[in-house]
């Protein structure tokens, strides 16, 4: 019988960690989208605010994401947690997002890409972000 389809591929299961990176990924999509300017309707900030409770709860438990115990590793997580509360701030209209603020989240972005997403190019879809 011939099979038709796409071929079965041994694939590993999703951890935590993964989540948390896709998570922290599409966090950083979002902040970006807002400080260029995109809109942002009630579902975007609604994402904006989940993903980031997610992940700062998820920041303790992310023990094994680098091999051993650096300071590396204590800084990324707290750069992480800020960029969280970053997030949460800058989708509230009661925080107004001035030039310092601006470009203290666009060096924590670049430093938590540096260190996390290192040979990637984290790039904006000006098509998807315009739908609000």
């Amino acid at each position: 019988m011939k099979r038709f389809g796409a071929t079965h591929i041994s694939s590993k299961e999703m951890e935590d960690s993964h989540i948390f990176l896709m998570r922290l990924h599409l966090l950083i999509v979002m902040v970006k989208a807002k400080l260029k300017g995109y809109p942002g309707g009630a579902y975007r900030k609604e994402a904006v605010l989940e993903n980031s409770a997610c992940i700062f709860k998820a920041i303790p438990k992310l023990n094994n994401f680098f091999p051993r115990s650096n300071p590396a590793s204590h800084l990324f997580k707290e750069r992480v947690k800020l960029l969280s509360v970053m997030a949460t701030a800058m989708v509230c209209e009661d925080h107004p997002l001035g030039i310092h603020r601006r470009d203290a989240v666009l060096d924590n972005i670049e430093i938590i890409i540096q260190t996390v997403f290192p040979r990637q190019k984290i790039s904006l879809f000006h098509d998807i972000l315009m739908a609000a």
